[in-house]
């Protein structure tokens, strides 16, 4: 990584540390690449139980083989790859981040406290240092359950910086004109010989503020109660540290270690409590399931029985509304008849009572004029009556009256036709 590549980059890292690598890089400018070799050494390493993730030297995202050998840089991707392999690895059961490291880039670093406040989530998180938690790495730390430090430890610098070399005068002075052609008049900021304009550094401060308002949101996330003074940028000794809440000071990373496995052997056996009483849960929701699975079985067939024998009643319902139907249609039709027949019935009774009327005064007038109740012999010639030739008057009227007493109104009328008219028109 050459000096022109440090700069031109927002950063999260102590300046001392950003003029090192610079040095650093200056130094191995011409030397062959191909006799580096990179470290192979794990960022993860594991003993009984808690798993370490070592976050040391500058952490940049897929830094170049220049800067892993002389700055020492860690990739902020291969770090993000221990905590995702920590954090599934059933026999890691809590996270140690050993840190010593003076910051780095602003890229990749939300990315990390992010996947550590995931990941203390899941299994206890501390963080330590006995060197550097500084910048971009003590954000990284801030998102962990504990921080710790030592004395000498340096911790902090809560801030962002960003340097831009404008080296144009001594070009100028060297009769070095620069021209830069760009569209945009953001473009070609910081381009190397050009000095930045007003828009051009208000730009620059606007995006610093912003990281640094996320820089500070996130250290407070974890409730530490830092005052602003102590998040202008600067660091702190170990001890300061532990004032201004930034961090608890401990003699040596084996008291952070002897913490961490104390709150774990707590966690594991409360977690085995939980599991315990989540297991009873567990079995008792499943038997409620059981039971509400019979329960609703027997529904289910209850409901299908009666399913089975609506439809049936409904077949019957629908069979005995036609039936009604019909019936109801020959009532009225009976009705009818019957109005038709009553009407009839009163006719004939009208009827009869105007010819029993006429006989009596015919039978009346006929004794009155002879005299005799006798009969004449006035049944025309074929006649096959059943009446007795000698039959009287009284008699062939007698007959009559049973007849209308017999409530036969036809027979009635024909007798008379046949036996009583001739008499009484004679």
């Amino acid at each position: 990584m050459s000096p022109v590549l440090l700069q031109n980059r927002e950063w999260l890292i102590e300046p001392d540390a950003l003029r090192a690598m610079a040095v650093s890089a200056e130094q191995a400018r011409g030397r062959d690449a191909s006799t580096l070799s990179r470290q192979s050494n794990p960022l993860l390493s594991v003993e009984d139980g808690i798993g370490t993730v070592a976050i040391e030297g500058p952490i940049l995202r897929k830094p170049d083989i220049f800067a892993r050998i002389f700055m020492g840089a860690t990739d902020s991707t291969e770090i993000g790859a221990a905590l995702r392999e920590a954090g599934e690895r059933e026999d890691v059961r809590a996270v140690f981040l050993d840190i010593d490291s003076p910051g780095g880039t602003v890229v990749g670093t939300p990315e990390l406290a992010a996947a550590v406040s995931a990941l203390n989530d899941r299994k206890p998180v501390y963080a330590f240092s006995s060197g550097l938690m500084c910048s971009a790495a003590y954000w990284i730390a801030s998102q962990a359950s504990a921080i710790y430090a030592t004395p000498s430890a340096r911790v902090g610098s809560i801030g962002v910086v960003q340097a831009v070399i404008d080296n144009s005068a001594r070009l100028h002075a060297e009769g070095i004109k620069v021209e830069v052609f760009a569209v945009g008049k953001y473009k070609a900021m910081g381009a190397p010989g050009t000095p930045l304009s007003d828009d051009q550094r208000e730009l620059i401060r606007s995006n610093l503020a912003e990281t640094a308002r996320d820089f500070h949101a996130a250290v407070l996330s974890k409730g530490r109660t830092i005052p602003t003074e102590a998040m202008e940028g600067q660091t702190f000794s170990g001890r300061q540290a532990e004032r201004s809440n930034l961090a608890d000071m401990v003699p040596d990373r084996a008291e952070a270690m002897r913490r961490l496995r104390v709150y774990r052997s707590a966690v594991d056996t409360r977690a085995r409590a939980m599991s315990t009483a989540l297991e009873d849960q567990l079995a008792e929701a499943r038997s409620q399931v059981e039971t509400l699975q019979s329960e609703h079985q027997a529904q289910t067939d209850l409901l299908t029985e009666a399913s089975t024998t609506h439809d049936q009643l409904r077949g019957e319902v629908e069979a005995l509304s036609a039936q009604l139907e019909t019936l109801s249609t020959e009532r009225d039709n009976a009705r009818g008849q019957i109005e038709t027949l009553t009407t009839q019935v009163a006719g004939l009774r009208e009827s009869q009572a105007d010819f029993d009327g006429r006989l009596q005064s015919e039978v009346a007038r006929v004794v009155a004029s002879t005299g005799t109740t006798a009969p004449a012999h006035v049944t025309p010639a074929g006649d096959r009556s059943a009446v007795a030739p000698d039959a009287t008057l009284q008699d062939l009227v007698a007959q009559y009256d049973q007849l209308v007493t017999d409530r036969k109104p036809e027979e009635a009328a024909a007798f008379f036709e046949q036996h009583l008219a001739k008499h009484f028109t004679r």
